[in-house]
């Protein structure tokens, strides 16, 4: 399966590995065709990897790398400075991608901070909503002018929150501008009870990457046919979409665990 040139389907970094060589090593030992880079991860930050030196060890190896964006980098902090310090890390990631010729580039939108009430959580993001979806526009233009000149896509990632009533007024607003498209993860899908899912198929032609890993009542990124998820029926939709497709686990067993699994029931 992993040989089917049909689907494009990649790793992530791993936090049991230290360096990009070894990931690609990897890469190539289980057949994926793509890198997900993760600059939650020091060594995967901009400033530690030479444009060149990716795009020659890309070509050399025969894949490809895609970035993920720090989990933390909100755009649309109630911070201002906070706010222009994230938003120059994408301006400056976007053109160090163009550089590097990733081409993908996947973000989150915060949930933020929070305070406990006896009865329930209050987001402040969604208190204040009204000035959170302004600021996270804002940058989101500022961005998409940015992808489109250097030729990147930007894919926001559902992490449980596509329910909540700010994140689709920013999804609504945000999928009209240039080269901002979806990642659908499907594990953070179950995670919300498939409350992601009912607003990310109202934009299906939006949709270009999935993140795919198995899901039970407590735990998510579970290597794949290890949880409750019918992942078969997710990397369906991800062929007749023409979707790339990363599977999201988290060690090397659980990566070779799923592609053992892929490779039984697929070919």
């Amino acid at each position: 399966m992993l040989n089917d040139k049909t689907i494009n389907i990649g790793m992530p970094s791993l936090i049991e590995l230290d360096t990009i060589e070894e990931n690609t090593e990897l890469c190539k030992e289980l057949g994926f065709n793509f890198i997900e880079l993760n600059m939650n991860f020091p060594y995967n930050m901009i400033d530690k990897i030479d444009p060149s030196y990716l795009r020659n060890l890309a070509m050399k190896n025969n894949i490809e790398f895609t970035m993920h964006m720090p989990d933390d980098a909100d755009t649309a902090s109630f911070y201002d400075e906070v706010k222009k310090g994230y938003l120059k890390l994408f301006i400056d990631t976007i053109k160090w991608a163009r550089e590097s010729n990733v081409k993908l580039l996947n973000m989150h939108i915060a949930k933020g901070a929070y305070m406990t009430l006896p009865d329930k959580k209050v987001y402040i993001n969604e208190k204040y909503s009204d000035e959170y979806i302004n600021s996270f526009l804002n940058s989101m233009k500022v961005i998409s002018e940015a992808a489109k000149k250097n030729e990147i896509i930007v894919c926001i990632e559902n992490s449980s929150n596509f329910g909540l009533n700010y994140v689709q007024k920013i999804l609504e607003e945000s999928f009209l501008l240039d080269n901002i498209f979806l990642t659908w993860d499907v594990g953070h899908d179950y995670s919300s009870n498939y409350s992601d899912k009912k607003t990310i198929l109202n934009y299906k032609n939006k949709i270009r990457h999935m993140h795919l890993h198995d899901a039970s009542r407590n735990k998510d990124h579970l290597a794949l046919n290890e949880g409750e998820l019918n992942i078969i029926e997710h990397i369906n939709f991800a062929s007749n979409h023409k979707l790339s497709m990363l599977v999201e686990v988290k060690s090397k067993e659980a990566l070779i665990k799923s592609v053992q699994w892929l490779n039984k029931r697929l070919t």
